[in-house]
């Protein structure tokens, strides 16, 4: 320890062993998305996840207590970082029309930066496990009141969008988002492009 004080020492280790232990469980999700996506919910393998991260069969356990708690804490770092890339994006434009068509734009580009866990959350949406559709719904609660109260609700305040139920509106938008951008070609990109998905969005909102 040198001249370091006890405390101080112990302090540092503890800090030190929880930024291990907070890389650890990133790996171990960045690993679990991979396998969810390749073999599905049911197939996926604990095991082929924690050697995929790098580390020992049944490492997995230190830090989720089931494959399902797994996947559950996988849909929520999915959803803050999709919130997370959309939103820092949107807010750069100040005209809500700008603002709609930048919600696309950056969504689209997600699915392109991220394709394995668009792909995990497209299936998951679209599977047969209620339980999990709800804890996405749950998860994504935080992008739909953005929907709603910066894009749309300006919109409507500065007579540019027409009078609509802001909540119902903002989960129609993002239903509308989450099913043109699931559908991809062969290549794996999507079908539509996110300009043109805007546009009839917005022929639908304005006055």
């Amino acid at each position: 320890m040198g001249d370091c004080p006890p405390i101080l020492w112990s302090i540092t280790m503890a800090r030190l062993k929880k930024e291990e232990r907070g890389q650890t469980r990133v790996r171990l999700l960045e690993a679990a998305a991979g396998e969810f996506a390749r073999a599905g919910y049911s197939d996926a393998n604990i095991n082929t996840i924690s050697t995929s991260a790098g580390f020992a069969k049944g490492t997995i356990y230190n830090y989720f207590p089931s494959k399902r708690a797994l996947l559950l804490a996988l849909i929520d770092v999915t959803a803050q970082q999709h919130y997370d890339f959309i939103v820092e994006r949107v807010r750069l434009e100040l005209d809500p029309r700008r603002r709609l068509e930048a919600l696309y734009q950056a969504g689209f580009a997600y699915i392109a930066h991220s394709p394995t866990k668009a792909h995990l959350l497209f299936t998951t949406i679209n599977g047969p496990d209620e339980a999990f559709k709800a804890h996405i719904f749950e998860a994504y609660q935080p992008m739909f009141r953005f929907v709603a109260e910066e894009i749309l609700a300006p919109g409507y305040e500065q007579g540019i969008f027409r009078p609509v139920e802001l909540s119902s509106m903002a989960l129609l938008l993002l239903t509308i988002y989450l099913g043109t951008a699931s559908q991809l070609d062969p290549q794996g990109r999507p079908w539509l492009d996110p300009g043109q998905v805007a546009a009839l969005v917005l022929d639908g909102l304005n006055k």
